[in-house]
């Protein structure tokens, strides 16, 4: 059958697509094959960075230099530049020690540049001092999956989903983050009952919906797939990748016809053929998913 002739093939595929649409858990998933914990002192990785940024606060004319490197650090992060972010943060970090925004801030940049231990020490450090910190100790489930401990990570995530008041959208973020990394490591099964848990703090999530369908297409189940996304199409925060994301769906079942409508949404007419086209022929030449991959 066409299904089990793309099941070997879609995965690479609709993980790259999982990969780029999961927004803020896009860099959860830098794997470091060293998974060890050498826990030194925070403020040597914090003294480490500032010395990095010299002086520059010296060339803002701003009469509050913390107001010039907050602003030099959200630009940074915009731009993706999270060496330049890390370094400023940990300048902020140095001037304000209890800032714990500072120092989440510090950690989600080390943990993007793949310096989980760094952003491990950072956390470990400020939750000594906030061990009731919840945003800290999201912080430190992410980098946790990102440096590979999926074991340890899934555990804190399901202590912070026990508290009292938890807020719904945090618990989704977390489990839906959970599968990403469940489905990176091809563990399918696993990363559904993530989503699914994220369905149930809240049903027309969109993301996870999002992110359920892709799994259950790189598991060869395309119309449960087809299904899951639709429900992700209708819910108000889906966004331009739910709907690609279901064209590609569509386009492997042979739909090509309401896939190039949905393509046509987002792309020039000159590339809507294009995409539907490479899509469709996932199915018969395998290799290319191993070239989207890369890609």
């Amino acid at each position: 059958m066409r299904y089990e002739r793309i099941r070997g093939g879609i995965a690479p595929l609709c993980l790259a697509a999982l990969l780029t649409g999961c927004g803020q858990f896009e860099s959860l998933l830098v794997l470091n094959d060293n998974n060890s914990s050498g826990y030194g002192k925070t403020s040597s990785v914090i003294t480490d960075l500032k010395s990095q940024t010299g002086d520059k606060s010296r060339l803002s004319k701003q009469d509050d230099p913390i107001v010039f490197l907050e602003s030099a650090a959200a630009y940074a992060e915009n731009q993706r530049e999270y060496e330049t972010s890390a370094k400023h943060w940990a300048h902020l970090a140095s001037l304000q020690p209890n800032n714990m925004t500072y120092i989440r801030k510090l950690a989600i940049s080390l943990r993007v540049l793949g310096r989980h231990e760094d952003a491990e020490r950072v956390l470990l450090q400020a939750l000594r001092d906030q061990p009731d910190n919840i945003d800290l100790s999201e912080e430190m489930a992410k980098t946790l999956i990102a440096s590979g401990r999926l074991p340890d990570g899934i555990g804190l995530i399901q202590q912070i989903s026990a508290r009292q008041n938890i807020d719904p959208a945090r618990t989704a973020r977390l489990h839906s983050a959970a599968g990403v990394a469940f489905d990176r490591a091809e563990k399918h099964a696993e990363a559904q009952a993530q989503y699914r848990l994220a369905l149930q703090a809240q049903p027309h999530n969109a993301s996870a919906l999002n992110n359920l369908g892709l799994s259950q297409a790189m598991t060869g189940q395309l119309d449960l797939a087809e299904t899951t996304l639709r429900k992700a199409l209708v819910s108000p925060s889906a966004g331009t990748q739910v709907r690609q994301n279901l064209a590609m769906v569509l386009s492997l079942k042979g739909e090509t016809d309401e896939a190039r409508r949905l393509v046509s949404r987002d792309l020039p007419p000159s590339l809507v053929n294009q995409t539907v086209g490479f899509y469709g022929s996932i199915a018969d030449q395998p290799d290319a998913w191993n070239d989207a991959a890369t890609q």
